[in-house]
């Protein structure tokens, strides 16, 4: 998701709540600067992102198909 510059903001959020140990959500969503309204939409998108992805690779492998 990081190579894709559209998606920068998804991987921002989900690198706020998941991986740098954000107490709440309102929290990561100030440490981004962002409404939580907008926050909460990145983070939902970023997560369906993953999932996608999670599936196409256990339907296709990693290497795609």
């Amino acid at each position: 998701m990081r190579r894709d510059p559209r998606a920068e903001k998804f991987h921002r959020a989900l690198a706020a709540t998941y991986l740098h140990g954000a107490p709440t959500q309102e929290v990561a969503a100030e440490r981004l600067g962002l409404p939580f309204t907008s926050y909460r939409r990145y983070l939902a998108a970023g997560i369906e992102r993953v999932c996608e992805d999670l599936w196409h690779r256990e339907l296709y492998g990693a290497a795609g198909g």
